[in-house]
């Protein structure tokens, strides 16, 4: 009969920047083992970098900005967030600044986008700017729904 894991294992819970970079690397070394396209989607081409927008007014305010990432995953945007003054809604802020980020993403290479929303901020604005639901996460946080939203961002022929 086999030994609980307590008696053959001791289980830390320190955080430990090291220890994760140990397993990041291990894991990494798996994928590349096992995934026949790792090369093609790790390329030096395509390094992860942040996409910052601010809209500023004429005092130089900040009044809406987004914030995301391109190549974090190879051909996407992820946007983190978008944010726009309450008093400045409602004026096409929040969708220029979503043009630009999709603008800049196309010109880094990006093919995708996507964002998450929860239901008490934008899910109708990612969907009138041709952004597709494709998943939703119920009590995230308990009484909350996430929606994951995506978009093409270069059209097919």
């Amino acid at each position: 009969m086999a030994k609980p894991l307590e008696q053959c294992l001791t289980f830390d819970m320190a955080v430990s920047d090291e220890r994760k970079e140990y397993l990041t690397d291990r894991l990494v070394e798996f994928n590349r083992a096992h995934l026949d396209l790792w090369e093609q989607n790790h390329d030096s081409q395509f390094e992860a970098a942040p996409l910052h927008i601010y809209a500023l007014d004429r005092h130089n305010e900040i009044v809406g900005g987004l914030a995301g990432w391109t190549h974090s995953l190879r051909a996407w945007l992820d946007i983190s967030f978008i944010w726009v003054k309450e008093e400045s809604r409602r004026q096409g802020i929040g969708r220029e600044l979503l043009r630009r980020a999709e603008e800049e993403a196309r010109r880094r290479g990006c093919l995708y986008a996507r964002a998450s929303t929860s239901q008490h901020q934008a899910p109708r604005f990612y969907e009138k700017l041709g952004y597709s639901l494709y998943g939703k996460l119920e009590n995230c946080p308990p009484g909350e729904t996430a929606f994951y939203y995506r978009k093409n961002l270069v059209q097919s022929e």
